[in-house]
């Protein structure tokens, strides 16, 4: 398929989007550097909203049947648990220390102290998976949605019980994973989101302009999206600046460990007779963290060491643009897959 054919699918708006990331990046820097003594109200109350209204159009197209049904997929979700749990940190701990310790530290980029609490940091950023974004970037690259919220609902209780176990086996400390803030995020990334869009769909749905309000509301993600990244690099953006040498670090560290797990999760789902929507919503489950499980626990457990800190709080920055890139990635294969089943059909038979 031309590279033409492969535009006009994905859509214009699509493909411009990048270049409107990047925008967001830099206004949000600019106010970061003007008014950086609001930075923090900003980010505390800027970033909840903006989410919630990523999430909640994304909520008005979940069927609550097929959610359950989902949840019961055991094959399907007990996959999801085996990538997340038993691969994924594992695998980021793994990378971090191939970068830090080998590649960073012997070049002379990083000094042992820094390195080691980088690498602490890295692992705290892969050992709870995502329970807010990912259904954003699932809605994003056209995943199954549905199965995306109900892999959100067990890992939210999940994770409150292997976290702590992650922490101490990759960095040897002993650390309690509050149930309240798990239960903070599940009720406000999800719960309330999948209400207000249960009642959307309930209230709109058949009607003539329905169409329309879900165009709308797709609109309304994108500029939430867009602000949140604006409010989220001027609240913590001028960290780029404090500590300009970390940035490329972790973010080579962060771009490697989201496309390979991606990957894993999406080939392997794929392997085992998934379709595009179902490994879609596995590898963005496998690939997206819990940035604020992970800033709570550097927070109280490694208060003492700043650079572990500085790593968990990078994330946040990163992960919305390279996220964003994997979206733009899925998005080119869905249009390229779809084209070769249209194609397998001409003739009467599909493969």
């Amino acid at each position: 398929m031309s590279e033409r054919s492969i535009a006009r699918r994905i859509g214009i708006r699509t493909l411009l989007f990048p270049f409107l990331v990047v925008i967001a990046i830099i206004a949000g820097l600019s106010l970061g550097f003007k008014f950086r003594s609001e930075s923090s109200l900003v980010a505390t109350f800027g970033i909840p909203v903006g989410l919630f209204f990523m999430i909640y159009p994304a909520m008005t197209k979940v069927r609550l049947g097929e959610m359950r049904e989902s949840m019961k997929d055991v094959r399907t979700v007990g996959l999801m648990v085996f990538l997340n749990y038993a691969i994924a940190p594992f695998l980021v701990a793994g990378i971090a220390y191939f970068f830090i310790d080998i590649v960073f530290l012997r070049a002379g980029v990083l000094t042992t102290s820094i390195a080691a609490q980088m690498l602490v940091g890295i692992i705290l950023l892969g050992v709870a998976p995502c329970i807010a974004m990912v259904m954003v970037w699932t809605d994003l690259a056209r995943g199954n949605l549905p199965l995306g919220v109900s892999f959100v609902a067990w890992n939210s209780i999940i994770q409150i019980l292997t976290t702590p176990l992650l922490v101490y086996l990759l960095a040897r400390t002993s650390v309690i994973v509050s149930p309240v803030l798990i239960l903070e995020s599940v009720l406000f990334y999800l719960v309330l989101p999948m209400i207000a869009g249960t009642a959307t769909r309930r209230v709109m749905y058949g009607r003539r302009n329905y169409s329309r309000v879900l165009k709308y509301l797709g609109n309304v993600q994108t500029t939430a999206l867009l602000l949140t990244i604006v409010v989220i690099f001027w609240g913590e953006g001028f960290g780029i600046v404090d500590t300009p040498s970390l940035i490329w670090m972790v973010g080579v560290v962060m771009l490697t460990f989201y496309f390979v797990l991606f990957h894993v999760g999406y080939y392997l789902s794929r392997k085992l007779g998934r379709n595009y929507p179902d490994a879609t919503a596995i590898g963005f489950t496998v690939s997206a963290r819990d940035f604020e499980v992970s800033i709570a626990i550097a927070l109280a457990a490694f208060g003492a060491y700043p650079y572990v800190g500085i790593t968990t709080a990078i994330g946040p920055l990163l992960e919305i643009p390279l996220m964003l890139l994997l979206v733009w990635i899925q998005l080119r294969r869905e249009v390229v897959i779809t084209t070769k089943m249209g194609l397998s059909t001409v003739g009467g038979t599909k493969k």
